[in-house]
C-alpha cells in the first residue's frame, strides 16, 4: 500500500487514521509529527480546520498553507471549503489536488461514525487523480462502495449543499414542535405519522431536545452560512436560507 499522510489529528483526520493505522500524522498545534514525515508520502489528507468568518464564507487560510508546503505526489482535501478552493489552489501551486468531503457525524448511533462501512465515497478532481486515491481505497473497502466521480467544484458544492438539506430538515421539525406544544399536542405523535408511516419521507433528524435547540454543531450552521456567501457571490439572494439562519439564531437562544 502507498505511505499515507494525514494534516490535522482532529476528528476527521483521527478517522482518517482508523483507516490507515499506518498513516504519518502531523498536527502542529498538537506538536504530533513533523512536515517532513508527510511530504514523503504518496498520498496525503488534509483535515484542518475552515471555521466560518461573520457568518459567511469558509476561512481556508490553514488549507492554503498545508498545500503550499505539501509535498506529496497527490494532496486529498478533507477539510470543508468554499467552492473554487480547490481549483485555485491548485492553479496557484501547481499541485495534484482531489476534493473528497466528508460526513462524519457527531450524534449518537450515527450512521456515519465508522468510516469503514461508509456505502458511498465522493471524488471530485482529474480523472487521473481520482484513480489513484481509487486505487488506495480498493485496498480499504469492499466493492459494493458507491464511488460518485465529479469535478472538485462540484463536489465542494455538494457539502456545503448536503448540510444545507439536513438544516432545513431539522427546521421544519423544531418548526412542528413549537407548533405542536402551542396546540397541546404531542409532538412525537404527529412526527411518526408524518415522517415515519408516510413512505415519502424518513424520520433523520426529527429528534427535538428541548434543553439544545436548533443546530450548532461543527458542521451546521457553519457549513449553511457558506452556501449563501457562495450563492451570494454569484449574484443570487438567498433569502429563504438566510431566513432559516435567523430563525436558527432564535432557537438557539431558547437553550
Amino acid at each position: 500500500m502507498a505511505k499515507i499522510g494525514i494534516i490535522g489529528r482532529g476528528w476527521v483526520g483521527l478517522a482518517m487514521l482508523k483507516l490507515f493505522p499506518e498513516g504519518w500524522v502531523y498536527d502542529k498545534p498538537l506538536g504530533i509529527g513533523k512536515p517532513e514525515d508527510v511530504n514523503s508520502c504518496e498520498v496525503t489528507f488534509v483535515c484542518v480546520p475552515t471555521p466560518v468568518v461573520r457568518e459567511g464564507k469558509l476561512d481556508t487560510s490553514i488549507v492554503e498553507e498545508v498545500v503550499s508546503w505539501c509535498e506529496s505526489p497527490l494532496i486529498v482535501i478533507r477539510s470543508t471549503v468554499n467552492p473554487g478552493t480547490c481549483d485555485y489552489l491548485e492553479k496557484k501551486y501547481n499541485k495534484r489536488i482531489v476534493y473528497q468531503p466528508e460526513y462524519l457525524g457527531e450524534t449518537a448511533a450515527h450512521p456515519f461514525l465508522d468510516m469503514k462501512t461508509r456505502p458511498f465515497l465522493v471524488i471530485g478532481g482529474k480523472q487521473e487523480d481520482r484513480k489513484k486515491l481509487i486505487d488506495l481505497y480498493t485496498k480499504v473497502y469492499n466493492a459494493n462502495v458507491n464511488i460518485r466521480q465529479i469535478s472538485n467544484l462540484e463536489a465542494e458544492v455538494i457539502k456545503l449543499s448536503e448540510n444545507r438539506a439536513i438544516a432545513f430538515k431539522v427546521a421544519q421539525a423544531q418548526e412542528l414542535y413549537d407548533v405542536c406544544e402551542k396546540a397541546g399536542i404531542d409532538y412525537y405523535t404527529i412526527r411518526d405519522t408524518v415522517y415515519g408511516d408516510d413512505p415519502r419521507f424518513n424520520l433523520w433528524w426529527t429528534f427535538v431536545y428541548p434543553d439544545k435547540r436548533g443546530m450548532n454543531s461543527k458542521c451546521i450552521p457553519k457549513d449553511v452560512y457558506a452556501w449563501c456567501a457562495w450563492a451570494e457571490s454569484l449574484g443570487y439572494k438567498p433569502k429563504v436560507t438566510r431566513a432559516l439562519l435567523e430563525k436558527n439564531k432564535q432557537w438557539i437562544s431558547q437553550s
